[in-house]
């Protein structure tokens, strides 16, 4: 078996995971991961895939977009070899949830992310709301892998005196503590 990443993308409509997910069926490629998400009326999505030898990712990208367009579906297929090697900084890391909120503005994420870049912490995660109302303010949720080395407290307050420069508000909490918080009970 020979992994394969496929990425979609487009404007959503009922019946995109099934077009998929039908095609790589027919193909015999078993799901190994998925991540599908709908933003403002766009589906976006990526599938990590087991293909039988021989499938290639141009057949698999072919079928696919074959599928889709069958269904008047107007959206764009990558497909690529999955690279087994990934981002290891080769240290053990522990996971955060950063959420950062107040007004919106082009260069809260890139002010944000070069903290993490500079300090070594991978995104695991980003989520990016902007409220629907007038008020302009937005919600920006950084799933992180925080490495064992870096001092919590140094690092929260980096992030705390990036925030203020800018007048947004900052929280930094392990994801175990985030969990707890906003778990929504089933009753």
């Amino acid at each position: 078996m020979n992994r394969i990443v496929i990425s979609v993308i487009g404007r959503d409509c009922p019946g995109v995971v099934y077009a998929i997910t039908s095609a790589l069926a027919k193909e015999k490629c078993n799901i190994e991961e998925l991540s599908q998400t709908i933003l403002k009326g766009q589906f976006a999505s990526i599938f990590i895939v087991s293909a039988p030898e021989g499938v290639r990712e141009e057949d698999v990208q072919r079928v696919v977009s074959l599928s889709l367009e069958a269904r008047k579906m107007d959206l764009t297929v990558a497909a690529r070899s999955f690279e087994t090697e990934t981002f290891e900084s080769g240290e053990e890391t522990e996971p955060f949830v950063v959420t950062v909120n107040g007004s919106d503005r082009p260069e809260i994420i890139a002010m944000m992310s070069s903290i993490f870049a500079e300090q070594k912490v991978n995104i695991e995660s980003l989520k990016a709301i902007r409220m629907p109302d007038e008020s302009n303010e937005c919600v920006l949720v950084f799933e992180i892998a925080l490495p064992m080395s870096i001092n919590r407290n140094a690092f929260r307050q980096m992030l705390q005196a990036k925030a203020r420069s800018v007048n947004l508000a900052i929280s930094i909490q392990h994801e175990n503590i985030f969990e707890a918080i906003h778990r929504v009970p089933i009753v």
